[in-house]
């Protein structure tokens, strides 16, 4: 199958992380979020992002490309600013509303549309990518409630003990980050990299271990790591010699 032309839409990405992230000054974003269509920063902004696409795909024959993109960066960016609140689902959404819209474009003006549409067909009759993604889903959220829930008497226990908690679900997530890291190591032959990791986090809650004030909570510790690893390690092996 013939293969989709990529040239054109890094281009068009790099331009895009360049104006929004390097060329973009956080005092701006938020003179722009809080200013809204009046504010000199957004069309600032607009002016950088134009002359970034420009300089970058430096051919005029490009033009619609540069006037959609832009034009769609605009109002996209005026639309978030009527939000009072802009966390990170603000972000993450006014993100991925910017890629679709680069990628629309780029699929347009490459008349790529026939060979996209066969690429995501492909991808979608992979079988190995959806036990890959399965993988992933298990080593997620399922993977902590089970864990949660083999060390919940433990972990009662401590809570009546502890005056002071840490931040809420960073474990959770810790715990997350660090099966999908293990997957990724497996599946991709770098297995010493999960000793590293292991090290990296051991060093991490040193000052724990080391005191037996603490014992409690290091053995707690020990466990769901060792539950975490060992779950990410089984299903990682399973998935790369099935």
């Amino acid at each position: 199958m013939e293969a989709l032309n990529f040239d054109l839409l890094l281009r068009i990405l790099i331009a895009h992380f360049l104006a929004d992230f390097i060329f973009q000054p956080s005092s701006w974003a938020r003179k722009k979020d809080d200013e809204g269509v009046k504010s000199r920063y957004l069309w600032l902004h607009l002016a950088i992002h134009t002359v970034t696409l420009c300089v970058l795909l430096w051919n005029w024959n490009m033009w619609p490309v540069i006037l959609w993109v832009c034009i769609s960066h605009f109002f996209i960016d005026a639309i978030k600013s009527q939000f009072l609140n802009t966390g990170v689902w603000i972000f993450i959404v006014d993100q991925f509303l910017h890629l679709i819209i680069i990628g629309i474009v780029w699929i347009n003006y490459t008349h790529q549309i026939q060979l996209f549409y066969s690429s995501v067909l492909a991808l979608f009759n992979n079988e190995k990518l959806w036990w890959m993604f399965f993988a992933y889903l298990l080593l997620s959220i399922p993977s902590s409630v089970l864990i949660g829930r083999i060390t919940q008497n433990w972990s009662k226990e401590l809570e009546k003990q502890e005056k002071e908690k840490g931040l809420e679900n960073a474990g959770k997530w810790i715990g997350v980050l660090e099966r999908l890291l293990i997957f990724t190591f497996i599946i991709v032959n770098q297995f010493s990299a999960i000793g590293f990791l292991l090290a990296a986090k051991s060093v991490f809650r040193y000052g724990e271990l080391r005191n037996a004030s603490e014992q409690k909570k290091a053995e707690y510790i020990i466990i769901g790591t060792f539950l975490s690893f060992s779950i990410a390690i089984v299903i990682g092996l399973i998935f790369k010699f099935s």
